[in-house]
């Protein structure tokens, strides 16, 4: 007998335990097989160096250079201005740096250029912002409003003749909110005008190409940085676009690879996938929109029939597959630590910023409310996401909500 019954507790121990849910699609998305398979005879086969002169080299060269011409056209922009990083915090660092070292080479003073911004931006411009500071540089923050919107009036109040730059996310990598780029621009352009000065605008939108058009025309931006990891490419790949015309010195110093401004042996197959993940990404996301949003909306309406739940963020100027909430009174970061444990991934903020703990500086900002900044919880949906498994991650949240406030936590 009590052999039978070992077997059978050991029977169910090895039972399959429920599919993991994965809801932090904007920290990292799985690469595409079409984009796998393009891959891969540069991770293998041909591997050579791009900058060598022998047969395997140019073959290399070839194949980045296809690449930049796919994502050229792709988003209406010239081969020659498309710079291959190392990641999207890589080409934020690059526009921002680049333009301030740009500008100090051609005698202009530290103390002398403004950059504007918000202080609701990804890590990897808020930390590059606070060091060109200590250079000298004058950071300005334009308001934004209670849905992470940037406020046009204040952005052009604080423009001067001293402002060599721009920059803030297309979409927001916590709280989801779509920027109006185009009305933001056209603020920025008709100062430009009006005092004959040049200004450049460069929009970090690393969220953005599954779901929104990306083509430098259309945003009118000077400067545009995309992250191959958040679009079903390769991670430790990302682009700069650059309209015509803009300046921008290296912030690294090496060889001549992408025309001396980002120079370091290229990583030819992930140059290929990324080009590759940035055109699916484009080409195909109206359906994709569609599915996601109506995914999206049915989430955010059931965790609202959660008592104390508030949306973070925009619901008219939101990205499709974001949905960010606070519950006061919750710790945000055990209960992202408890849904892990149910089989839920999701996140309390960007994942570059998790890792320093804490409340949500976004979040913050938006709201003015330290409550709703430490319950904050962001799930991003990406395209193989269900209705039944969204079901699923708002009966256990509400689960977890009830339990800890029963328990007075």
């Amino acid at each position: 007998m009590a052999v039978h019954m070992w077997h059978y507790d050991a029977m169910k121990f090895l039972k399959p335990k429920k599919k993991r849910i994965y809801l932090d699609y904007a920290a990292a998305t799985p690469i595409r097989q079409a984009v796998i398979d393009l891959m891969k005879p540069f991770l293998r086969d041909q591997f050579a160096n791009a900058s060598a002169i022998h047969q395997e080299g140019v073959k290399a060269r070839l194949a980045i250079d296809a690449a930049r011409e796919k994502v050229a056209r792709l988003l209406k922009a010239r081969p020659e201005h498309v710079y291959f990083t190392g990641s999207g915090t890589e080409s934020n660092n690059l526009a921002i740096l680049g333009v301030i070292e740009a500008k100090r080479v051609a005698g202009v003073a530290y103390a002398d250029m403004e950059v504007l911004s918000t202080r609701i931006e990804h890590p990897s411009v808020t930390q590059t912002l606070l060091y060109i500071e200590g250079l000298g540089v004058q950071v300005r923050y334009a308001a934004v409003s209670e849905e992470g919107l940037i406020q046009a009036e204040s952005l052009q109040q604080l423009l001067s003749e001293k402002t060599v730059l721009v920059t803030f996310a297309y979409v927001n990598s916590e709280i989801g909110t779509v920027q109006e780029v185009g009305k933001l621009t056209r603020v920025v352009r008709a100062f430009e005008k009006k005092h004959t000065c040049r200004i450049y605008v460069h929009a970090d939108a690393a969220q953005a190409p599954l779901w929104l058009s990306c083509e430098l025309d259309r945003l009118m931006v000077d400067m545009l940085s995309l992250d191959a990891g958040k679009c079903y490419g390769p991670k430790g790949v990302g682009v700069l676009i650059l309209r015509h015309g803009v300046v921008l010195s290296p912030v690294l110093h090496g060889g001549p690879q992408e025309g001396g401004l980002r120079p370091a042996t290229e990583n030819v197959a992930g140059i290929v996938g990324a080009a590759e993940a940035l055109r699916i990404a484009q080409a195909h996301f109206d359906g994709r929109v569609q599915k996601v949003t109506h995914l999206r909306n049915f989430m955010i309406g059931a965790l609202l029939e959660i008592e104390g739940v508030v949306l973070n963020g925009s619901q008219a100027h939101r990205v499709a597959n974001n949905v960010n909430i606070s519950v006061p009174g919750i710790d945000s970061e055990f209960a992202v630590v408890v849904l892990d444990e149910k089989g839920i991934a999701c996140s309390t903020k960007s994942a570059c910023s998790g890792a320093a703990g804490g409340g949500s500086s976004v979040v913050m900002e938006i709201s003015n409310d330290a409550s709703r900044a430490t319950s904050s919880i962001r799930f991003s949906l990406g395209e193989e996401t269900t209705h039944t498994e969204l079901k699923r991650v708002v009966a256990t949240l509400q689960e977890h909500v009830e339990k800890t406030r029963g328990f007075g936590v």
